[in-house]
């Protein structure tokens, strides 16, 4: 029987191997990590300057997802000017359902920011409050907004209080309309003793109902 010297193994072969193996593994869980887990949440500025996640797709070229950007938050669905009605729902403090409440001009600012001028009161009561809004869902856009009332035009002009306005509205697929729940609360309040934004109950009165919007556009 003849006995053979064993081979001694070459380092620089055996690291090269070792290390050959390692890119593989490396390689093999990056695969399992695209085909199987999302990416690490991201966020970006939407238009409107709110932090928003990212939105992924799948990618079949790379077997992955694939960033496409953040259209899913996109806020500049309801920047623009806008005419509005305000309904009530339901008989409400002597009005009819359906009735008018109010209308008029919005614009939502690409800041966050709206102002509306109503056609339902006169000049001399208040005509013009303003707001701010933020992306709640997909077209879908939450208003607070504050108005400054006072008496009816007549020889006192007297401040009422403040009163709140709140809406919850969804733009269409076209983004020529809008609309949604609308509710308006007025709060007593006087210039004299730090109650000029007060908005604690009890309530003056509460109007709720629906608001219809369509887009003014330049043409």
């Amino acid at each position: 029987m003849t006995l053979t010297k064993p081979t001694r193994p070459n380092p620089k072969s055996h690291g090269l191997a070792l290390a050959v193996g390692l890119f593989g593994l490396a390689v093999a869980g990056q695969v399992l990590a695209k085909c199987g887990d999302a990416p690490a949440p991201k966020t970006s500025m939407n238009s409107s300057g709110f932090m928003v996640p990212a939105v992924y797709r799948p990618d079949q070229a790379a077997g992955a997802l694939q960033t496409v950007g953040y259209e899913w938050f996109d806020g500049g669905a309801i920047v623009g000017l806008w005419e509005f009605e305000v309904h009530l729902k339901g008989a409400q403090n002597g009005f009819p359902d359906n009735f008018l409440i109010d209308w008029g001009l919005a614009t939502w600012h690409e800041d966050g920011t709206e102002i509306q001028f109503s056609a339902g009161r006169p000049p001399a009561s208040g005509d013009v409050c303003m707001g701010v809004w933020e992306q709640v869902g997909k077209a879908t856009f939450k208003l607070h907004h504050v108005a400054l009332g006072l008496t009816p035009p007549d020889a006192s002009g007297t401040f009422v209080g403040p009163t709140t306005i709140r809406a919850t509205v969804t733009v269409s697929a076209n983004g020529n309309s809008y609309s949604g729940p609308y509710s308006i609360t007025t709060y007593p309040g006087s210039p004299d003793n730090g109650t000029e934004f007060n908005d604690t109950p009890p309530a003056l009165v509460t109007f709720t109902g629906t608001i219809t919007a369509h887009r003014v556009i330049a043409n």
